[in-house]
């Protein structure tokens, strides 16, 4: 048995090598978790149907999927597990690893910056774009008084106060300046359906906020850092681990 353990800890290890990388203090996976073993090497659940889903969420047990279920889906983004995966005492995580505390994904916001964390942490390529503008205040009437508009009508925007804007279409890519590489990898709702891929990355962490829910971060496809939330121990998420 000893034999057997210690070559599952080595098959391990070289799973991960060369796929790190080292931001301030702290030393993070480049890629999400994609295990379907504990690190004792007993088989995780998987739970492909909604039925399987909802089963483990009602019976509390570790459970992971791939995203809509399709194995290249895995590939690219990793599983996504639920909670009680990440809080089983056989240790998700590999030997060495951990999955990030509530204050530890703090220390890395503080160490790339609140206002634009997300943007150095999200992958160069694979996020969707997404548009601004629509309509803008109206400049030629923006800054009459209540009586003026009473008494005059604006020839600019008929009274409506806002005007047509350009639109603009960008990129919600990041710059991945900090080398973590997040994929908007998705999520798998409490009823086993899937959303959000190419729009969103979530990541657990290992503490919860209340009986019900855990911390986690969360990134979009829109610019700005990251948020932490309290979501739903039965969601389906990424998993990124962290040095020991």
């Amino acid at each position: 048995m000893k034999s057997i353990l210690l070559f599952f800890s080595i098959f391990i290890c070289s799973l991960v090598i060369g796929q790190e990388v080292t931001i301030g203090t702290q030393v993070w996976m480049t890629k999400n978790l994609n295990l379907d073993k504990f690190r004792n090497g007993e088989l995780i659940p998987q739970a492909n149907t909604h039925a399987e889903w909802e089963q483990a969420k009602e019976n509390k047990q570790p459970a992971w999927c791939y995203y809509d279920n399709d194995p290249k889906n895995g590939t690219k983004y990793g599983k996504l597990y639920n909670w009680y995966a990440v809080n089983d005492s056989r240790w998700l995580a590999p030997a060495g690893w951990h999955v990030p505390t509530d204050a530890e994904w703090t220390t890395l916001g503080k160490l790339l910056g609140r206002s634009d964390s997300g943007k150095k942490m999200k992958s160069t390529s694979g996020w969707n774009s997404y548009t601004t503008g629509g309509s803008k205040t109206c400049s030629n009437c923006n800054d009459w008084n209540a009586e003026y508009r009473r008494k005059t009508a604006c020839h600019v925007c008929k009274d409506s106060r806002s005007v047509p804007a350009r639109t603009v279409t960008l990129s919600g890519n990041g710059t991945n300046t900090s080398g973590f590489s997040g994929l908007p990898g998705g999520t798998r709702d409490n009823d086993g359906t899937f959303g959000n891929v190419g729009e969103s990355g979530s990541w657990w962490g290992s503490v919860e906020n209340f009986t019900l829910n855990a911390w986690l971060r969360y990134l979009d496809y829109y610019p700005g850092y990251v948020t932490r939330y309290g979501f739903n121990k039965q969601k389906g998420l990424s998993v990124r681990c962290l040095r020991d």
